[in-house]
């Protein structure tokens, strides 16, 4: 293993900012950010290698830029601006300067698509890889799960399921797909869910799909108290459903079970009264009552008793 110097060298390099508002960077006791007059919105996920990800299925590119794609990903679900990335790392023995710079350059891509910054972290010795990521952002005025209304429609980002389809590929020996490749990173429509809190088309409430759509959605009708209907013939409209239902069905698989509650999509779901942004997709209504009612899915079947997504390989 590489020393903590070395390895701060390289990710010093890598992580380089000429940010004007990053007042003091990389290499000192604490990153310092000009104050701005905006709210401070900041969110944060961990991963641990054997539980969130297997070295055998990803490269170290492809886990750093997943998990800060779910970083940003939360920034953006509450309608802020994803400013900076504080990132921390138990690495284990093997780890060199080289398995280090293409971690970092992982996260430094997906961070790249945004215009944020890397400004700190820390490091040190672990058995197996753990990762922490830190988001910072700005927002004026948040978006919360619970502000849905009575009377909004329920829109999609995009299609959910791509993630567990090719975590279940992955299972049955298949090394190669559009699906694995969704499930080792996903591609985050970033712009459309910075649309879900521009003005003219402000969403009441949002949340990320990180845990499954059913997941979010019973989220949302909680914290707002109220129920939200959802059409799932809508679904077969979405791009991309024809061929999530073939590989569903090539596995054995009701297709709505990875729809519902397969993770790691990071789609974004919302509920508004306004324009529908161009791309995304009406799927439900919001009504007076409480939790989620799926029209068209019987309400014994099997998969919907399990909970949430859980992180398991």
């Amino acid at each position: 293993m590489a020393t903590e110097s070395e390895m701060i060298a390289a990710l010093a390099r890598v992580f380089a900012s000429d940010d004007p508002n990053l007042t003091v960077g990389i290499g000192d006791d604490g990153a310092v950010i000009k104050a701005s007059s905006a709210n401070l919105v900041a969110a944060t996920d961990m991963a641990v290698e054997g539980v969130h990800f297997k070295r055998d299925w990803s490269t170290l590119r492809e886990i750093g830029a997943k998990l800060a794609a779910a970083n940003l990903a939360d920034i953006v679900a509450m309608g802020g601006t994803p400013k900076y990335l504080l990132v921390s790392a138990g690495l284990s023995a093997d780890f060199d300067v080289e398995k280090i710079t293409e971690l970092a350059n992982g996260i430094k891509a997906e961070a790249a698509l945004l215009g944020v910054h890397i400004i700190g972290g820390d490091i040190s010795k672990s058995s197996e890889i753990v990762i922490s990521i830190t988001a910072l952002g700005e927002v004026q005025s948040p978006i919360k799960r619970g502000g849905a209304q009575v009377g909004d429609l329920v829109v999609l980002s995009n299609l959910t399921g791509a993630s567990a389809a090719g975590l279940a590929q992955l299972r049955a020996g298949i090394s190669t797909s559009a699906f694995i490749q969704a499930h080792k990173k996903p591609v985050i429509d970033y712009k459309l869910g910075a649309q879900f809190a521009a003005p003219t088309t402000r969403v009441n409430s949002m949340c990320d799909v990180s845990d499954g759509l059913l997941v979010s959605l019973e989220d949302i009708a909680s914290a707002s108290g109220v129920a939200i209907e959802i059409d799932m013939n809508t679904f077969a409209g979405i791009s991309g459903f024809t061929e999530l239902s073939q590989c569903a069905a090539a596995q054995g698989i009701d297709v709505f079970e990875w729809v519902l509650t397969g993770g790691e999509d990071h789609a974004f779901i919302a509920t508004t009264s306004k324009p529908i942004p161009a791309g995304a997709t009406v799927i439900g209504k919001v009504v007076a009552g409480n939790g989620v009612n799926l029209l068209g899915v019987k309400q014994e079947t099997s998969w919907l008793q399990k909970p949430g997504f859980t992180h398991n390989f």
